[in-house]
């Protein structure tokens, strides 16, 4: 079995969950185009080349590839997702833009700078919970005065742009990630333990400078072998193994139901860990007194020091042996409202509106769905601008080649 590596992560990122190795392949430098942004996909390129000695304006060592793509960050964050890029580098201004957006794609990882060489955007937040890499310029220092990650040269001009040292930063973080086979936000942790502040944050200059060589050379505390996922009864066994251990306090075990909106996180149990240890340690967790759902899991594991990681994460589909039709949130509604189900077979799902006296209004669905738990999304607007406000009927049928389900339920549209 290959090992994956559970990488050290301090305390940031709490909403983010951490891969076992995310391997940096696909990167997008995102800006307003034209050579500018050309030198910024050199200074990555340069950057993940610098532990290999001295930078080369020519670079084929990063095995994957870099694209601009002269966009809005919205849009990047889209292209990224849609076209699986790991790394979005963004190549001007408009930190306030990516913090805002960065928590909605938290697989695709950003690296952008504080703000220009102008002092526009100052950023003065709080860089270990940022969801963005934030970076500065600098020689032996962060010149531009910006609260800042971390700050590097200009490898590209003598004036240490901003824009240049963050594309340099970020192609150092991706060389440690793919070296080490751990996450990016795992590497990002480690350059700043490891760099030239030795863990140690200020206002101006950060963590400091990043040193790949001290970084790849420093054991990692906790490897991670196994994390699985099993179904028995109406109950969720995990089962994860370990195959060293530094100062290992224990791991959380979080749980999620998964929809399309959204996915929170809530604990559910503790286990203890073994401290410090050099030999395979297993360790389980039954989860109980479940709802029927997609469930996903993760382990945080945490050190004697309060410092914490997430693992990758394990999903399961509990399904129940009845059908059930739930009342439809928010109820009333004005103009949308959600309409949920639960069903014990795979089957072509449709869903109809009708009005108090019995006339279809609409069909919302008439499709093939899954077991377990499944929802959409009625907007009146869209079905019909000039439905009333009153009371209308939904009424959904599961049909397969063995059993058909059908239910009623009421809602309210109060305009």
């Amino acid at each position: 079995m290959q090992k994956k590596l559970f990488c050290v992560l301090i305390i940031f990122f709490v909403a983010t969950q951490f891969a076992f190795a995310q391997q940096i392949k696909k990167v997008i430098i995102s800006g307003y185009g034209g050579q500018h942004d050309l030198d910024v996909r050199t200074a990555f390129l340069i950057g993940y080349n610098s532990y290999n000695g001295l930078p080369s304006i020519v670079d084929t060592s990063f095995p994957g590839e870099v694209i601009l793509y002269s966009n809005t960050l919205q849009a990047s964050f889209d292209y990224a997702v849609a076209n699986d890029y790991d790394l979005i580098i963004r190549s001007t201004t408009g930190l306030s833009t990516g913090l805002r957006l960065a928590p909605n794609y938290p697989d695709v990882k950003l690296v952008m700078p504080a703000g220009s060489n102008n002092f526009v955007q100052v950023f003065f937040g709080d860089v270990i919970t940022s969801p963005v890499v934030i970076t500065g310029a600098g020689i032996d220092s962060n010149q531009t005065g910006y609260k800042v990650e971390f700050y590097s040269i200009d490898p590209i001009t003598p004036y240490n742009y901003s824009s240049f040292s963050n594309g340099y930063i970020a192609g150092q973080l991706a060389f440690i990630a793919n070296t080490l086979n751990c996450s990016f936000d795992s590497a990002r942790v480690l350059a700043r333990n490891n760099g030239s502040e030795n863990g140690i944050i200020d206002f101006y200059n950060g963590f400091g400078e990043i040193y790949p060589k001290n970084i790849i050379t420093t054991p990692l505390p906790v490897e991670l072998t196994s994390f699985t996922a099993t179904l028995i009864n109406q109950n969720v066994l995990l089962n994860w193994q370990t195959a060293t251990e530094v100062n290992n306090y224990g791991f959380e075990i979080e749980r999620s139901v998964l929809s399309a909106e959204r996915q929170a996180w809530e604990k559910v149990g503790f286990v203890n860990g073994s401290g410090n240890s050099n030999s395979p340690k297993d360790y389980s967790f039954i989860d109980k007194e479940l709802l029927p759902g997609k469930l996903s899991y993760r382990l945080k594991q945490i050190d004697n020091n309060g410092n914490f990681k997430y693992s990758d994460i394990v999903n399961v589909n509990l399904i129940t042996k009845d059908f059930k039709l739930y009342q439809n949130y928010p109820n009333p509604f004005n103009p949308t409202t959600r309409i949920s189900w639960q069903s014990p077979v795979d089957g072509n799902v449709i869903i109809k509106i009708y009005n108090i006296l019995g006339n279809e209004i609409a069909e919302l669905l008439n499709e093939f769905k899954s077991a377990g738990r499944q929802e959409m999304n009625f907007n009146a607007t869209i079905i019909n601008k000039q439905l009333a406000s009153g009371v209308y009927l939904y009424r959904i049928e599961v049909k397969n080649s063995e059993l058909i389900f059908s239910m009623n339920g009421k809602m309210t549209l109060m305009k």
